[in-house]
């Protein structure tokens, strides 16, 4: 009598703590930046490219910094223009290549080429130096907020009497690919930070959108970004971001 006594006890608590995990998901997340600037760095990268897995590398390094999404958001935007190499990067996208042409034609960059750096709009070649030293940024456009409540993410900029581009970014953590063909073929790479999925919507002081299901990877974990710029502007004016719960965004 007092083992069944303990195993309904034992059921009970692991029923208690389930519903307990079910509340827990069910509840909105909040993101918020503080009013400082935060630096928003853009790497563009491609698996076809043999000078890009140090900048991968070196993207990867901030998984471990204390300074991860309170003072710096690291994106990696993987692009097509490499495919025809050999090797065709399950990660890129053309939009995110046109992304890049248009920091050139904005002149936030010198040229289109990978590894490329854009932190804040603006070209960083610090990268390629023997001492990198990230940019400093002073700016203190305001706060800038994100709510997740299930499968739709709002994004608000109270301070703004103007309209903004909003932007949601999802983000794979933790990716490996095993290269069979092109400049870094035979190579396994590993990946943090990679722009799985990009929506924009203009707006005033806020907006609302659908989360993306993600088809065809399988990160560790997912990320989450959002950022504000004028609409006729890729530099960032203010960003957000941080790791998602598991099963907030849905996978197949």
């Amino acid at each position: 009598m007092q083992l069944l006594s303990l195993f309904k006890k034992t059921i009970g608590v692991l029923l208690l703590f389930g519903l307990s995990t079910q509340i827990l998901l069910a509840e909105k997340i909040y993101l918020s930046s503080s009013k400082q600037q935060t630096t928003m760095i853009e790497l563009y990268s491609s698996e076809g490219c043999s000078s890009c897995p140090p900048a991968d590398q070196f993207l990867s390094q901030f998984t471990e910094s204390e300074e991860l999404w309170t003072e710096y958001i690291p994106m990696a935007f993987h692009v097509d223009y490499w495919d025809y190499l050999g090797w065709k990067d399950v990660f890129a996208s053309p939009t995110f290549s046109n992304r890049q042409r248009t920091h050139k034609q904005q002149g936030n960059l010198s040229s289109v080429y990978t590894p490329g750096f854009v932190i804040n709009g603006n070209e960083w070649a610090g990268f390629f130096k023997p001492w990198r030293s990230l940019p400093k940024f002073d700016s203190k456009p305001g706060i800038l907020k994100v709510s997740i409540d299930r499968h739709s993410a709002t994004i608000s900029f109270p301070a703004t009497k103007q309209k903004l581009q909003y932007n949601l970014a999802v983000l794979g953590m933790g990716l490996v690919t095993d290269v069979r063909a092109g400049e870094n073929s035979g190579n396994q790479l590993p990946h943090d930070f990679v722009v799985l999925d990009h929506q924009h919507q203009v707006g005033l002081s806020s907006i609302s959108l659908n989360l993306p299901l993600i088809v065809g990877k399988n990160p560790k974990q997912f990320a989450i970004v959002a950022w504000i710029t004028l609409p006729d502007s890729l530099q960032p004016i203010q960003a957000v971001g941080g790791i998602l719960p598991e099963g907030t965004i849905k996978s197949i």
